[in-house]
């Protein structure tokens, strides 16, 4: 049994992300006097709470009144002369990926460097009608990449010195993608996960996510409402939340077997409402899809980074082996269009917000979060799909 401090108390660090969830969605809503009263009102729920020793109420109602006032004020944004250099070496990156793959660089782009402007809409429709195109979205999978090839280049340094040069690796990563809020909250939760070890403690990956969030939000209120957000976050949610039970149900399989497909299971509940929010369709063979495409997926983004990278300094030796990544995003985006092209691939349907907000609270009610018995447990999750139902009808 670990009984290693966890790196985060998971409750306050989730009640500081909701409430400056909570004071960007009121912003949004109320203004003028109605927003000061709101203020003065949670400031005082405040005050009750640290009287009454209720440490966590009393961070969501604080966050709740702070996030109020951080909208009041533009987004944080770096300099353009310290952004210009990780600026300019996107630009040669995406021109020599350019002109090593041929006709798989854009799919490449997107899936290296962040940008997608090359992808036609058939190849994207493609991707987004089989149920993984995420994996176009650099994220928590990209980043994993990243650290591992950043751990075996610093396989001799001692735990500390390696956490920093990781982390200083990351987040040029993330600047020379521009900073994308999935990119962001994924490197905010790996160097999480890695400072625990520097300190002998245990992570926790709920509070891991709050911690991005609440980071992402503050730089930038706006990206609450942005749909890449939302799916980003909606994916890591359910993961936190399902993970381990459903791998408990697949025990009977090899581990790593198990684990691929019980992430592939938490990221498809946990996009799927968001995406039929938004898009109104439903990828029914978006797991299937995932667990044939996403082993294909790191020997895709491996190949490529290296290559592109070898394209720096050796351009005749990267064009020499650049087949090896073309043949593997060739066979992936192949996989994805014959999935897209089945009859029955792609449901329309439609979803009202409440539904989607009581399909989260149903997984949130069914995970080890709350400490009740299973069966209420169960009662809460029925109660909260039933509601869900009802307001879809």
């Amino acid at each position: 049994m670990d009984t290693r401090q966890s790196l985060f108390h998971y409750r306050p660090m989730a009640a500081l992300a909701l409430g400056v969830c909570a004071g960007i969605i009121l912003f949004d809503i109320l203004k003028g006097t109605w927003l000061f009263i709101a203020m003065c009102l949670l400031l005082c729920f405040f005050a009750i709470c640290m009287k009454l020793k209720r440490s966590g109420y009393a961070v969501f109602f604080l966050s709740f009144a702070l996030g109020i006032v951080r909208c009041m004020f533009p987004a944080l944004a770096l300099p353009i002369g310290i952004m210009a250099p990780f600026q300019h070496t996107r630009d040669v990156l995406t021109r020599i990926t350019a002109s090593l793959f041929g006709q798989q660089a854009p799919i490449l782009q997107a899936m290296l460097w962040g940008y997608k402007g090359e992808i036609t809409n058939q190849a994207y429709a493609a991707y987004r009608m089989s149920g993984v195109a995420h994996v176009l979205a650099l994220s928590g999978l990209h980043v994993s990449f990243v650290a591992a090839l950043a751990d075996r280049l610093t396989k001799r340094c001692p735990i500390r010195p390696k956490f920093f040069i990781t982390a200083a690796l990351l987040l040029c990563y993330c600047a020379v993608a521009a900073f994308p809020a999935s990119l962001i909250r994924a490197t905010v939760m790996t160097l999480c996960a890695l400072y625990g070890r520097v300190c002998g403690r245990r992570y926790d990956m709920l509070s891991g996510m709050s911690f991005a969030a609440a980071i992402i939000l503050v730089a930038d209120p706006s990206a609450l409402f942005e749909i890449g957000f939302q799916l980003s976050f909606g994916a890591v949610l359910v993961i936190a939340l399902l993970m381990r039970p459903i791998s408990e149900k697949l025990s009977f399989l090899p581990d790593d077997i198990a684990a691929m497909i019980a992430v592939s299971i938490c990221g498809t509940l946990g996009t799927l409402p968001l995406s039929v929010y938004y898009f109104g369709t439903i990828p029914v063979l978006g797991l299937f899809a995932n667990v044939l495409i996403l082993p294909i997926v790191p020997f895709v983004f491996v190949s490529a980074l290296l290559i592109s990278l070898v394209g720096l300094i050796a351009p005749g030796f990267a064009a020499a082996i650049a087949p090896i990544a073309e043949f593997l995003t060739a066979a992936m985006t192949s996989a994805a269009e014959m999935i897209s092209s089945v009859s029955f691939a792609v449901r329309q349907a439609s979803i009202p917000l409440s539904a989607c907000l009581l399909i989260y609270a149903g997984y949130i009610c069914i995970s080890d979060y709350p400490l009740v018995s299973l069966q209420k447990k169960y009662a809460a999750c029925a109660a909260a799909f039933a509601g869900a139902l009802l307001c879809m009808i």
